[in-house]
């Protein structure tokens, strides 16, 4: 083969020119005029060779690889053009014929390195996404905090009244415990309870006062219950009506009154455990009530007399008698308040 850059002849193979030491390896374009390719393994052989210098494969046979194998022929394109001025011509004298085999080169990219710097600069988001990130968080924060302060209008969220109330009739008349009509009295107010009215009377005036009015609606359930077991079974409607009526208003007139206990003034503790009594009686009172008040509900209806006496049965009635009765009665004269 000749040197490309001296056209002195070299050893076929060789990797440098032994006249001005020029790379073979750099050869673009070899002039094989003289020389064939092996079909084999693609080495340059001469043209009178009957076998490849390399491969040993014979020249002109089918090409076989190293396992005996025979192999196609890729049919690789021939390049031929004239030559390049400054080199060697062939060896007629006649135009330039060259045979070059073509790089074959993969159209997939090779995998990159994970650890070179391409990558690990592909990974990291750049400095403009950076920046237009850290903006956007920055007006969201702004823009939510206006939006729940609104510096612009602070009294936004004020849900407090802005208009003074008038109080021109506050405390006025008072405070009303008791319903006017419902046990015959007048109505107390707070100023007849706290001692400023002059007239007011005592705090033990007033325990004892709502002591006898429990004495008087113990008697008003005994005659309820009375009248319950005569009219209330076999009488007509009016009169059964009439009967529910009363018993419906003792009722209320014991629940204002048990409030009204309540809310009596003890002088400082001195009469709280009458109090507490009063209280405990008041509850006989209004369970036995209830019970009446079913009952009479039942005789309205016109029901069995069994159906009407069932409510009474629920608290022990017997001969006129239950049990409420029995804790009222047993209970009543041992807690009478005494003035202290």
């Amino acid at each position: 083969m000749r040197c490309p850059n001296c056209g002195a002849e070299a050893p076929l193979g060789a990797a440098s020119c032994p006249a001005c030491h020029y790379d073979l390896g750099l050869t673009q374009r070899i002039p094989v005029t003289k020389v064939t390719w092996c079909p084999a393994c693609g080495a340059l052989v001469p043209q009178d060779a009957h076998a490849c210098p390399k491969c040993g494969a014979p020249v002109g046979a089918p090409a076989r690889s190293k396992s005996g194998r025979a192999v196609r022929d890729l049919g690789i394109p021939t390049i031929e053009g004239p030559q390049d001025p400054g080199g060697p011509g062939p060896a007629d004298g006649g135009a330039d014929a060259t045979r070059a085999m073509p790089r074959i080169e993969s159209a997939i990219p090779s995998e990159p390195d994970p650890e070179s710097p391409t990558v690990h600069h592909d990974r990291m988001p750049r400095t403009r996404v950076l920046v237009l990130a850290a903006v956007a968080a920055l007006a969201l924060a702004g823009g939510t905090a206006l939006w729940i302060t609104h510096p612009w209008d602070p009294n936004l969220y004020v849900t407090h009244s802005r208009t003074d109330a008038d109080t021109s009739m506050a405390g006025f008349p008072g405070y009303i415990s008791a319903l006017t009509g419902q046990d015959g009295s007048t109505p107390t107010t707070d100023a007849s309870r706290d001692g400023s009215d002059s007239g007011a009377a005592s705090a033990y005036q007033l325990i004892s006062d709502d002591y006898d009015k429990l004495g008087a609606y113990a008697g008003k359930l005994d005659q309820s219950v009375s009248e319950l077991v005569s009219t209330g079974v076999s009488g007509t409607a009016a009169e059964r009506g009439a009967g529910k009526s009363a018993a419906d208003q003792t009722a209320i007139e014991i629940s204002n009154l048990i409030d009204d206990i309540a809310s009596l003034d003890d002088a400082g503790g001195t009469y709280a455990d009458d109090i507490a009594n009063m209280t405990t009686l008041g509850n006989w009172l209004r369970n036995r009530s209830d019970a009446i008040c079913k009952a009479w509900g039942a005789s309205v209806a016109m029901e069995a007399q069994e159906r009407v006496l069932a409510p009474l049965s629920k608290i022990g009635y017997a001969s006129g008698t239950d049990s409420y009765r029995t804790l009222f009665n047993e209970n009543y004269e041992a807690w009478k308040p005494t003035e202290r």
